[in-house]
């Protein structure tokens, strides 16, 4: 299956085994529809960073794959290294957990922007990378005068980093942890136009109240597995697996979730 008729993406029976022997994903069977939004959550070391670096194609050389990946219908598992970056130029947009190590610091924070348009094949000029900050929420004056990324706080930065994987509106957006540094109504505002911008959306997060505004389907993982997922009102109203209801518990009591 193909194109248009393909999700957006499968994984089955996906694992990743690193070189210590830690099995980082297992088994992983999970599809993500064209059009819709994904939440991927789960506590530390339960395979959301290596789920991304796998649709990415960044998994280490010697890390251990086997099932099967596949975005748009395209395999990946078995690609060369040429072949997913012809795979991710102009379908794929990054947002990464860290935004100070991925901006260049000797580069002004709109040539982050335009750098990446450029490499998804479109030309952009510095007002068109300008007024994309500005849309999310950064001051004008601050785009003119403080070019630099050292003058940006972590926050700002991460709209830099939001606004550079839409930039060019790609198919597929992947965010890890997008608004981390960001106040909630800030972080709110910046998720719906990180929505609004992808045609598809995964978010990894440990942040439910993050999931619960852009997602609409959940993914819960543990250990490398999944072992809760389908759309995130009905996850939300009335988790099934004993570790989903604990998540949700712990959001509610520290505020972190209405309701």
């Amino acid at each position: 299956m193909n194109g248009r008729s393909a999700p957006a993406l499968a994984a089955r029976a996906l694992a990743v085994t690193y070189p210590d022997g830690t099995r980082a994903l297992d088994g992983l069977d999970l599809t993500v529809e064209r059009g819709r939004s994904l939440a991927v959550l789960g506590e530390s070391g339960s395979g959301k960073s290596t789920f991304l670096a796998a649709v990415l194609g960044l998994l280490p050389s010697r890390a251990a794959v086997t099932g099967s990946l596949t975005i748009d219908g395209i395999e990946t598992v078995g690609s060369s290294a040429r072949e997913l970056r012809k795979l991710r130029r102009g379908r794929i947009g990054y947002v990464p957990q860290d935004p100070f190590a991925a901006v260049d610091p000797l580069r002004p924070v709109v040539h982050h922007i335009r750098f990446a348009a450029r490499a998804a094949g479109t030309k952009i000029d510095a007002a068109t990378a300008a007024d994309r900050l500005v849309a999310l929420g950064i001051d004008p004056e601050t785009v003119r005068t403080r070019r630099w990324p050292h003058t940006w706080s972590g926050g700002m930065l991460q709209r830099a980093c939001i606004a550079a994987a839409t930039i060019t509106a790609p198919p597929l957006v992947l965010a890890d942890e997008p608004t981390s540094a960001l106040d909630l109504d800030t972080g709110d505002t910046v998720l719906r136009d990180l929505r609004s911008r992808a045609t598809t959306l995964i978010i990894v997060t440990h942040d439910l109240h993050a999931a619960a505004v852009v997602a609409d389907d959940l993914a819960i993982l543990r250990n490398g597995q999944l072992i809760e997922s389908g759309r995130a009102d009905d996850i939300l109203a009335a988790p099934q697996h004993p570790y989903t209801q604990s998540l949700l518990a712990a959001a509610r009591a520290t505020g972190g979730l209405d309701g």
